[in-house]
């Protein structure tokens, strides 16, 4: 646990209405001025980068606009998992809106990974001019080169790593190598949205016009540069001649806005580049019905209390103005972002920067906007990233994994709502048959281990799995690696042309993903992540393969670190209202764990068994707070049994049930209290 400062502590739980443990935690995670709490707690969509800044971004848009301006057949080729499947919807509800049918592809049946021949030639037959693909696309080098060859053009928007080579397309990732974009970590469901965003910025009227925002104070002068939403310069301190020689390299077409004590005289305007006043103009962008500073601030929920009025602070008011004046825009956004949410968490990407941006509004826009589908499968749970990742996810990643893709689009995109109960009492059915058929599976496979067979190949497990869907591979690599604590490897039997097909799994640690790729000749197909990825390989060669990899990886370890504590909390603290101040730092996930709490000489009341193989511990005088442990009755049979004081390390939740809402804690961990 960490020691924090307990003024600055007490000082923002004061500014922000927060429990002071909960202002410690922000502390602790590096949040430790009003901005940084603010921008965390209450981010806004102007806080995303300007699409324009990802390399490839500005040609996609320009090709996508020639296409739809000359009726060309535009085509969308999606991955099947949720991640492909949430950007292909955006990219549907996108060309719908414009009234534009795009062709749709995806992945069906025993197809693999990636782009093939087949899909290249459905889009021939299809009619296709344009094909996008999305989260895919960055290796599918020789199917590019055939669809370029029948006359394709193609997009890639992806997020997967590069090759050696690179395909013949206009290429989308921020993860390429030497592109600008800031942030790296976005899903393709995110760059997905973000060449939406990208497009609809386009048709505005200030697509490629320069906006120079001038603030002049008692302390001189700052300036920034912002053109189709990207801050192009800032400079904090300027004399009067310096933001003359700035307003002089303004292009055709360029508006000046100024805000605050301007002062610099006989500066000559380039020709086409007028002056505005800041406020005014940006009062008419978003229709304020106060044409005052404090009156947009509060339009558009900046606290001036908290943001200083300093040039940043004016870029972001600028910013968000644009994303909000246009209606068009707002209502695209709230329509798709809670979707980018879903594809988001289903990826497991970091949940910082911009992904909270993304993540945060889009469970925003699912609690007030719910798809009517989404809210059949929460069936009244709260939209966190809990039940995202949980409830949603699993059940809609299922018919991807079965070959019925076709269930998870229609998902997505059917409007019809005794359709979508259809739709979703099927996918149901395949994800109970997919639950029933992997704990089977791998409660089979644990046993053959724990008896003595040998799966080790160096410092890897290996498992040949007969007959069993290719979509289940990575579920059973990846319960396997938490069950041993070792890198899995599952590939698919029999073969089928020579080939086989499988996936890799490992804990975080290890660099699964980069160390196989050295192997990356030996495979016939091959892509993924740090963690997780999949693969397609000669079944000739594939033992040769794994037993390589094995003795690569030997001397690394993946023992799981102990959990850290954030902060340490006496019961009487824990309540409703304390619980809906720690789901304010939601989503969590990657990069924003879920905070662990502390409570020691824990005295109880009672100790329950429920569902066979969990646990539920009562304390006295508290009577509507339990503290629940999934697959822990057993040892907290022999922790209550002992009469003694405990320690708990827990994580919080409400908990809802027939309407009435109470607090609980999820045990992680048990200790005999000490002294």
């Amino acid at each position: 646990m960490n020691q924090f400062d307990d003024v600055s502590i007490r000082r923002h739980a004061e500014l922000f209405r927060l429990d002071p443990h909960i202002a410690a935690i922000l502390h602790s995670r590096g949040l430790k001025t009003p901005a940084q709490i603010d921008v965390f707690l209450n981010p806004m969509l102007s806080d995303m980068h300007g699409p324009f800044q990802m390399d490839g971004m500005r040609p996609a848009v320009e090709r996508i606009r020639r296409a739809v301006n000359s009726g060309e057949k535009i085509g969308i080729f999606a991955d099947s998992d949720l991640d492909g499947i949430t950007s292909l919807a955006i990219l549907h509800t996108f060309f719908t809106r414009i009234n534009v049918d795009p062709y749709l592809r995806y992945l069906t049946g025993e197809e693999s990974y990636g782009m093939t021949v087949e899909i290249v030639n459905d889009c021939v037959r299809a009619g296709v001019k344009l094909l996008i693909t999305v989260d895919s696309g960055t290796r599918d080098v020789s199917e590019i080169a055939y669809a370029r060859g029948q006359g394709l053009d193609i997009i890639v928007t992806d997020h997967h790593e590069e090759d050696i080579e690179l395909p013949d397309a206009i290429l989308v990732n921020p993860r390429l190598s030497g592109c600008p974009y800031p942030f790296k970590e976005l899903a393709g469901v995110g760059v997905a949205f973000k060449l939406c965003h990208a497009l609809l910025l386009s048709y505005l009227p200030s697509f490629n016009r320069s906006f120079l925002i001038i603030h002049g104070s008692d302390d001189g002068h700052s300036a920034a540069l912002v053109r189709d939403f990207s801050v192009e310069r800032l400079d904090r301190s300027l004399t009067g001649p310096d933001v003359e020689r700035a307003i002089a390299s303004l292009a055709d077409n360029s508006l000046i806005l100024v805000h605050g004590n301007c002062v610099f005289s006989g500066c000559p305007l380039p020709q086409g580049v007028v002056f505005a006043d800041f406020t005014q103009f940006v009062a008419g962008i978003v229709q304020s019905s106060s044409a005052t500073f404090a009156g947009i601030c509060m339009h558009l929920s900046i606290d001036t209390t908290i943001h200083i009025t300093d040039i940043e602070t004016l870029v972001r008011i600028f910013l968000e103005a644009q994303m909000v004046g246009s209606d068009k825009i707002r209502s695209f956004i709230d329509s798709v972002i809670g979707l980018v949410s879903i594809g988001s968490i289903a990826d497991v990407v970091s949940l910082t920067g911009e992904n909270r941006v993304l993540v945060k509004k889009g469970m925003e826009s699912l609690s007030r906007m719910t798809h009517p589908a989404i809210s059949m499968l929460l069936n009244g749970e709260q939209v966190s990233s809990r039940a995202i990742g949980w409830s949603v996810a699993p059940l809609l990643n299922t018919p991807g994994r079965v070959g019925r893709t076709e269930l998870a689009v229609r998902f997505f995109i059917e409007k019809d709502r005794e359709a979508l109960r259809s739709i979703v009492s099927e996918i149901r059915e395949l994800n109970d048959e997919r639950r029933e058929f992997i704990s089977v599976f791998c409660a089979r496979v644990m046993a053959d281990i724990h008896g003595g067979e040998d799966t080790m190949r160096g410092g890897l497990v290996y498992i040949k799995a007969d007959s069993i869907p290719e979509g289940y591979a990575g579920l059973i690599a990846n319960r396997i690696s938490d069950a041993t604590g070792k890198p899995t490897i599952v590939t698919v039997m029999p073969p089928r042309n020579g080939l086989v097909k499988g996936s890799g799994r490992s804990r975080s640690g290890i660099p699964f993903f980069s160390l196989v790729e050295e192997f990356r000749d030996r495979f016939e197909r091959i892509g993924g992540h740090e963690n997780a990825f999949g693969f397609t390989a000669s079944f000739d060669q594939i033992d040769e393969i794994i037993n390589d990899i094995g003795s690569t990886i030997e001397g690394f370890s993946s023992v799981p670190s102990e959990p850290v504590i954030d902060c340490e909390i006496p019961v009487e603290m824990i309540d409703i209202s304390f619980i809906r101040q720690v789901q304010l730092l939601e989503p969590f996930g990657n990069g924003n764990s879920e905070p662990i709490f502390l409570t020691r000489g824990l005295r109880l009341s009672s100790f329950i068994v429920f569902g066979g193989s969990h646990g539920k511990f009562l304390f006295p005088g508290r009577s509507g707070l339990t503290a629940i442990g999934w697959g822990m009755a057993t040892v907290m049979r022999d922790f209550f049994d002992s009469g003694k004081q405990l320690d708990l390390v827990y994580r919080l939740e409400n908990n809802a049930f027939n309407g009435t809402v109470r607090p609980r804690m999820i045990i992680i961990s048990i200790h005999f209290s000490s002294g």
